[in-house]
């Protein structure tokens, strides 16, 4: 019988039963559960409750910790909305973090979360980055303890590495995730973005921001053609980014929207 696989690799529970019992190679008969139950579950047409999870985790022998972990990833999994699927996921991040593990997936929606974790890597491009200047460079927007947070994060993504000199430098690693951890850290980090400018237009002198907005009549057959200009002038915009290392270099951000307002 192979080795049972670790819940703490995984964000959906389903898929650690099918690892579970694959690993096993007896089958899903369960003294918990019977096959055509647990075979509902597994389809998703029923989901497992608290009660049987609790018998169903012991039975299979899970730990204290892996219990701990089991039952968040459950109501994540089964969640509803996408406020109760973040409020359980901040359970299972604060699990990961207790066992000091790595997921890969949770690692990265921290780096997502706050608009702050891309532009500190970005930042690292720039010659003389300092971790502990962080908060400094960025007009004090970001608190010294969320910028170690930030920074943490995206070392475990490989998205920082130490270089020879122990200083922090871009690693080589792309930021992968899940779909169902991606998309919920893409509505936060947008959120985060969008109070971001509500701050900037207050704070930041106009000669050194743009705001713009546009209004106007829209015909739903033209909207792939307004949605293909700005994919091609986000592409025009990428070709300006200056070369890593370039000391007159600052990180800018552009932001473009495009959304209905009526019906």
């Amino acid at each position: 019988m192979a080795a049972r696989p670790s819940i703490h690799d995984f964000l959906d529970y389903r898929d650690y039963l099918r690892a579970v019992f694959a690993a096993r190679r007896t089958g899903r008969k369960t003294a918990v559960l019977t096959k055509s139950h647990l075979s509902l579950i597994l389809a998703g047409k029923r989901n497992l409750t608290a009660a049987r999870a609790e018998a169903l985790g012991k039975a299979l022998g899970l730990s204290d910790a892996e219990l701990r972990y089991l039952r968040p990833l459950i109501a994540f999994t089964d969640a509803k909305t996408p406020a109760d699927r973040e409020a359980h996921l901040g359970v299972l991040i604060a699990e990961s973090q207790r066992r000091k593990g790595e997921n890969l997936p949770l690692s990265a929606y921290k780096v997502l979360e706050s608009w702050h974790g891309l532009v500190i890597r970005e930042l690292a491009r720039l010659p003389g980055f300092d971790a502990e200047a962080v908060p400094a460079r960025l007009k004090g927007r970001v608190s010294a303890a969320d910028a170690r947070r930030a920074v943490a994060a995206l070392v475990e993504c490989g998205l920082l590495a130490r270089g020879q000199d122990g200083k922090l430098v871009p690693g080589n690693e792309t930021l992968r995730t899940s779909d169902e951890i991606s998309s919920l850290a893409i509505r936060k980090y947008h959120r985060s973005i969008l109070a971001l400018a509500g701050e900037v237009l207050e704070t930041d002198p106009v000669e050194e921001r743009e705001f713009g907005s546009i209004n106007l009549l829209l015909r739903p057959a033209d909207k792939p053609k307004l949605k293909e200009l700005i994919k091609t002038f986000r592409e025009q915009v990428i070709a300006l980014s200056a070369a890593a290392g370039d000391p007159e270099a600052r990180v800018s951000q552009i932001n473009l929207q495009m959304f209905d307002l009526s019906t």
